[in-house]
């Protein structure tokens, strides 16, 4: 075997481990989830470690707060189990990536999910304002003559229906 075949066969070999990790890694990966609950229990979230939300359970108290409480509740929940994946996906990836495990989070973070929403409502006063009325639209034109038997005044006779 010439140095060439040597340097062609090793060249190989090392993309073969290299797809072999890659495909171990990324079975793991899709394995991942986060999973946070909110102090009373009344909200539970299940994320992946991109930050996208698989699952949200609210308990039936949850109905019970207020609707920026509510709010507030799941946000909370959601950057837990987010946190949560992270710390998961870096565990994951060191073993498998070695020195590489850097590049790669750096990879993964720059098309993340950002962070969802400011941490408090917004006040007041820079909502909307209250509902408005639905404008009240007049009856649609009618297309046909009223009910009744009407004269055709080209034939001289009643129309019948």
């Amino acid at each position: 075997m010439g140095d060439a075949e040597a340097r062609l066969d090793a060249t190989i070999k090392a993309f073969e481990e290299q797809a072999a990790k890659a495909g171990e890694l990324q079975q793991k990966i899709g394995e991942l989830r986060g999973s946070a609950r909110n102090a009373d229990g009344s909200v539970t979230v299940t994320v992946a470690p991109s930050g996208a939300v698989l699952g949200l359970q609210l308990a039936p108290h949850a109905m019970r707060k207020s609707h920026t409480q509510l709010q507030q509740d799941i946000l909370g929940a959601i950057r837990q189990a987010t946190q949560q994946a992270a710390a998961q996906l870096e565990q994951t990836v060191q073993p498998i990536l070695g020195e590489q495990a850097e590049k790669f989070k750096e990879a993964f973070n720059a098309h993340a999910v950002q962070p969802l929403g400011p941490s408090d409502p917004p006040p007041p006063e820079t909502l909307a304002g209250p509902p408005q009325p639905i404008p009240q639209r007049s009856a649609p034109p009618r297309n046909r003559p009223p009910a009744g038997d009407v004269e055709d005044e080209d034939f001289g006779g009643p129309i019948l229906r």
